[in-house]
């Protein structure tokens, strides 16, 4: 295998990274998975094209448009969390402690530039299928409101792909520190769990404290959530509204935290790759 990869990469030498690139996703997406994929990106959000009108006039358009969209995206998030724990999780790490990725650091392409080839086949791939689901769903269903709310639309996909990402950046910091397929795998199941306990804790926590704090740290999290809260419609009983919600610029707070998180996560994996991993 390795030998086959060396004569590989001889062939281009003027574009290694390239060749890299080309390589990966072929062995990542092969036919028929692309296919398949393009397939459930497109189905799902037709699937739920019936909710585009629901609620016309009962939940503000603010609302409407962010929880469309959340439905639309529902599947695909399983799916699109599926890809990134086979592509980062399990293969990735696989991939280390087979000696692949050892054999392509002994090409000229560079740490830096290897990870980054890792991180677009394994992560950002799957994570713009879902963007571009998202923004195709809309102008179908709801150009209108896409049209007059475009702010809405442009921190709702941030705030999903955010989500996405920060979830893809313990994976991959875990992939390359663990090394081994099976407990790389079993480790990151097991942090989306505890990321979606400390969710809850968080909730339960405002709710039995009333103190603020735990919201702040839940949308830190999850600023979807926060952007459903502020847009709430106006009609919602006053019983079960929260005495407290995020204004417009608490939202983009929350947003721009967590993506100053997620950045710093991968950042410290690209630091960790680039200067301290020692090939086995």
């Amino acid at each position: 295998m390795n030998e086959a990869l060396k004569k590989a990469l001889k062939r281009e030498k003027g574009t290694p990274m390239l060749e890299v690139l080309a390589m990966d996703i072929a062995g990542a997406y092969r036919p028929p998975i692309p296919e398949v994929l393009a397939f459930l990106y497109a189905f799902f959000p037709l699937l739920f094209s019936f909710s585009a009108s629901v609620a016309s006039g009962i939940l503000a358009d603010e609302e409407r448009l962010l929880l469309v969209m959340n439905l639309s995206q529902s599947v695909l998030g399983l799916i699109t969390i599926g890809l990134i724990l086979k592509n980062v999780s399990y293969g990735l790490a696989n991939e280390l402690r087979k000696g692949l990725i050892q054999t392509y650091m002994t090409y000229p392409i560079g740490r830096g530039r290897l990870l980054f080839v890792k991180l677009l086949t394994g992560v950002l791939v799957p994570v713009g299928y879902v963007a571009f689901s998202v923004l195709l769903f809309t102008a179908i269903n709801m150009p209108d409101l896409a049209a007059e709310y475009p702010h809405v639309l442009a921190l709702g996909l941030l705030a999903m792909v955010g989500e996405l990402l920060f979830m893809a950046s313990y994976l991959f910091i875990t992939a390359i520190m663990v090394r081994r397929g099976g407990i790389s795998l079993v480790a990151g199941i097991a942090l989306i769990f505890i990321v979606q306990i400390i969710k809850t804790v968080l909730l339960m926590g405002a709710a039995l404290t009333g103190d603020v704090a735990y919201l702040h740290a839940m949308y830190v999290l999850d600023p979807f959530a926060a952007l459903l809260e502020h847009y709430r419609g106006a009609s919602i009983p006053p019983w079960i509204k929260s005495t407290w919600r995020p204004g417009f610029w608490d939202c983009v707070s929350y947003l721009t935290i967590h993506y100053a998180i997620l950045t710093a996560i991968f950042t410290a994996t690209f630091v960790y790759f680039i200067r301290r991993f020692e090939p086995t």
